[in-house]
C-alpha cells in the first residue's frame, strides 16, 4: 500500500481508488481528522453518560485527581503561579512543595474562571473534570491519526480511532473526572513521535525537542522516551551521516535543552530552575541536556566523515550527560524514590502497583498489558517487511524502536505501558486490516464471519479479553482473579458508601479547621472535600511526615502520642474498612490501629459522633 496518495497536510485524503481491504472507500467529508473526532465523541457520550452519577457526586477514583482539584483551587484563591506549594498538607512541616506541573493546572484553571460566573464555583468545577478530560482525549485522537497518516498503508489513519478507542490502559486516562496529569504524558509523548515520523530537517528536531521537554515538565517520567527519540535521531546521523539526520538531532537536542530551561522557567520561576530535586525537572536534568547538547552540536559542526568517529562523538555526549547529572546531584544516579524511609516503602510504595515492575502485578492485569504490545510489535515488524519505498521502511522502524523500548519501561513500571499501547496501535490497525482484508475475500459465509470475528482481535482490548478467556480453564490463577475482582469491586463501593458519604464529609466539615491524621490515602480526598489539614497524603515529598503517620498507626504505641502532637494533629479520622488501615492494625497487635479497631483507644483520645459511624471514625486527641 506504499502507492496510495498521501493525506494533505491538513489530515484530509486526496480522491483515490477504494481500499484493497474489501471495504467502501471513504468520502471526501469523512476525512481521518473528521472520523476521528466522531468516533471520540461519540465514546466520550457514553461515558459521561455511564458516570453521570459519579460525575453528580464528583465521585474521584484517584486520590491524585483530588489533590490535582486542591492545587487548582488554591490557584484560583490567588496563590502564586511559581508557587507549587500545598500548605494544607504537613503543615506543621510548613507546607509540601509539589512536584507537578502548572501545564496540567492551567487548562482546568481557565475552564473554571470562565464558566464561574454563570454557574458558580461548585458547578463550574464539576463541568471542567466532567468534560476536559474527554476534549483533551479528542485532541489525542487528531494528534495520533495526524501522527501516523504517512505511513505506508494510508487506511491506518481511517481506522486508528477505533483502536484507540479499545485501548483500556490509554482510554481511562481520558474518562469524565481524571483531571490528572497522566493523560498529559500520552499526549505529548504522541507529538514526539509524531515529529520523529515527519522527514528529517531541522523543523522536525526543533517541534519534537520542544514537545519532549514540555513532557518532562510535566513528568520527569517521559524520559526514557525523550532518550529513545535522541537516540533514534543520533543513530541515523552516525550510520548515515546525512544532513537532513544531522539537522533533525541537532534540533532536537537544542530544542530540548533550551526548552527544558525555558518550560521550567514559565512554570515554576527561578527557584524551579536553581532546584536539585531529582523528580522532576529542575537543575540537574536541564544540566544534563545542555552538556549533551553542546557535545552533539559541535560533533555536528566537526561532521567527521567516519561513522565510527560520529558514535565515539555522540557516545561522549551521552556520558557528559550523566555526568552533568550525577555532578549536578548525586543523588539522581539512585533515582527518585531512593530517599524514602523503609517503613514508607513497605506500607505505601510496595503497594502503588502502577509504580511496580509488571511481574508484580496479577496474571489478568499482565495480559491486558502484554498482548496489544506484542501484537503492535509484530504488525509493525511485518509492516516494515513489506515496505519497498525507504521513507516507509524508516517510519516504520521508527515505531519498532520506539515501541520496543516503550515496553521494556512498561515492564520495569506498569503505569508507563499506556505510552507502550500507544505506540503499539499502527502496528495493531495495520494488522488488523490485512486480516479483514483476507476475512473477506473468504467465499463460504460462515468462515467469512469466523475470519472476520478474529480479525476483530486485533483490537487491543478484545485480543486481551480472549487471551484471557482462552487461558483461564489452563491458569488456575486467572480464574481465582475473577473472584477477586469481584470481591474488590464490592470492597471500593462499600469503602466509599461508609468512608466517603455525604453524610460523614458534612459532619467533619462542620468541625472547626484544623489538622488531621489519616491514612495515608484517606489525605487527598480530605483535602478535596474539607476545609482541613492533613498530616501526609500518598505523595513522596512529604515523606518524614508519611513516616511518622505510619508509625504512628502502626508501630509502638507507647510512641505514638508523641508522634502525633509533633505533627500538631487535633483529630484522628480513619476508616475501618480502607485497605491502608487493615495493614497498619494487623502490624502490630497493640498498635493505635489495633486498638482503635478494637475500640479500646488510648486516654489521650476522646470520640467525636459523626454520621457515619460504621465506616468513618473521629477521635480528638486530648490536650497535653
Amino acid at each position: 500500500m506504499s502507492d496510495a496518495a498521501a493525506p494533505s497536510a491538513d489530515g484530509t485524503a486526496p480522491p483515490g481508488p477504494a481500499p484493497a481491504s474489501g471495504g467502501i472507500a471513504p468520502g471526501p467529508w469523512f476525512t481521518p481528522v473528521r472520523i476521528a473526532l466522531i468516533v471520540w465523541g461519540l465514546m466520550s457520550l457514553v461515558a459521561i453518560v455511564a458516570k453521570w452519577q459519579a460525575i453528580g457526586a464528583l465521585d474521584l477514583a484517584d486520590t491524585d485527581d483530588a489533590m490535582r482539584m486542591a492545587q487548582v483551587r488554591d490557584l484560583l484563591a490567588g496563590q502564586g503561579w511559581w508557587d507549587l506549594t500545598q500548605y494544607r498538607v504537613n503543615p506543621a512541616g510548613g507546607g509540601v512543595l509539589m512536584h507537578w506541573s502548572r501545564i496540567v493546572d492551567a487548562p482546568l484553571a481557565a475552564g473554571i474562571l470562565l464558566l464561574k460566573p454563570v454557574f458558580g464555583q461548585a458547578m463550574a468545577e464539576r463541568i471542567v473534570m466532567a468534560l476536559w478530560p474527554p476534549l483533551h482525549g479528542a485532541a489525542l485522537s487528531v494528534a495520533c491519526v495526524l501522527g501516523y497518516r504517512n505511513l505506508s498503508d494510508r487506511r491506518i489513519a481511517y481506522v486508528l480511532p477505533l483502536f484507540l478507542i479499545m485501548s483500556g490502559y490509554i482510554l481511562v486516562q481520558f474518562r469524565p473526572l481524571r483531571v490528572d496529569h497522566h493523560g498529559w504524558q500520552i499526549f505529548l509523548a504522541m507529538l514526539v513521535m509524531a515529529q520523529a515520523l515527519q522527514p528529517a530537517g531541522w523543523r522536525a528536531g526543533l517541534l519534537g525537542g520542544l514537545f519532549a521537554a514540555a513532557l518532562l515538565a510535566v513528568s520527569i517520567e517521559g524520559l526514557p522516551v525523550v532518550a529513545i527519540f535522541a537516540g533514534l535521531a543520533a543513530l541515523r546521523w552516525a550510520l548515515h551521516g546525512k544532513a537532513d539526520d544531522r539537522a533533525r538531532l541537532c534540533g532536537y537536542m537544542g530544542a530540548l535543552a533550551g526548552g527544558a530551561l525555558l518550560v521550567q522557567l514559565a512554570t515554576r520561576g527561578p527557584a524551579g530552575v536553581a532546584g536539585g530535586w531529582c523528580d522532576s525537572l529542575s537543575a540537574p536534568y536541564i544540566a544534563a541536556f545542555a552538556a549533551a547538547a553542546a557535545v552533539t552540536l559541535a560533533a555536528a559542526r566537526a561532521n567527521p566523515p567516519l561513522p565510527w568517529v560520529r558514535f565515539l562523538l555522540l557516545g561522549l555526549a551521552g556520558a557528559a550527560a550523566a555526568g552533568a547529572l550525577v555532578w549536578t546531584e548525586p543523588q539522581c544516579a539512585n533515582g527518585p524514590f531512593a530517599s524514602l524511609d523503609p517503613v514508607v516503602v513497605r506500607y505505601w510504595y510496595r503497594n502503588v502497583l502502577e509504580g511496580q515492575p509488571l511481574w508484580m502485578s496479577k496474571p489478568d492485569d499482565a495480559i491486558h498489558v502484554l498482548i496489544p504490545s506484542l501484537v503492535g510489535l509484530a504488525g509493525s515488524c511485518l509492516a516494515w517487511r513489506s515496505c519497498t519505498a525507504a521513507g516507509d521502511r524508516r517510519n516504520w522502524a521508527t515505531i519498532i524502536v520506539a515501541l520496543a523500548g516503550a515496553v521494556a519501561v512498561s515492564l520495569l513500571v506498569l503505569r508507563a505501558v499506556s505510552t507502550a499501547h500507544l505506540f503499539a496501535l499502527p502496528g495493531c490497525a495495520w494488522l488488523g486490516l490485512r486480516a479483514w482484508a483476507r476475512a473477506r475475500r473468504i467465499v463460504p459465509i460462515v468462515p467469512r464471519i469466523l475470519a472476520s470475528a478474529m480479525a476483530a482481535l486485533t483490537l487491543p482490548l478484545l485480543g486481551s479479553m480472549a487471551v484471557a478467556a482462552a487461558l483461564a480453564p489452563v491458569v488456575p490463577a486467572l480464574r481465582e482473579e475473577e473472584k477477586r475482582a469481584a470481591e474488590e469491586a464490592s470492597d471500593a463501593n462499600r469503602y466509599k458508601a461508609n468512608c466517603l458519604d455525604p453524610a460523614a464529609i458534612a459532619d467533619l466539615g462542620k468541625l472547626p479547621a484544623t489538622t488531621l491524621l489519616t491514612p495515608i490515602d484517606l489525605g487527598a480526598p480530605l483535602v478535596f472535600w474539607t476545609r482541613h489539614s492533613l498530616v501526609a497524603t500518598p505523595h513522596h515529598r512529604n515523606k518524614d511526615a508519611m513516616a511518622d503517620t505510619i508509625r504512628a498507626f502502626a508501630g509502638d504505641p507507647d510512641k505514638a502520642e508523641a508522634l502525633v502532637r509533633r505533627q500538631q494533629a487535633a483529630l484522628i479520622v480513619y476508616c475501618r474498612t480502607a485497605n491502608d488501615f487493615t495493614k497498619y492494625r494487623r502490624a502490630r497487635k497493640d498498635s493505635l490501629g489495633a486498638q482503635l479497631y478494637s475500640g479500646n483507644p488510648p486516654a489521650w483520645l476522646e470520640a467525636v459522633p459523626v454520621s457515619s459511624r460504621a465506616g468513618l471514625s473521629v477521635w480528638r486527641v486530648k490536650p497535653e
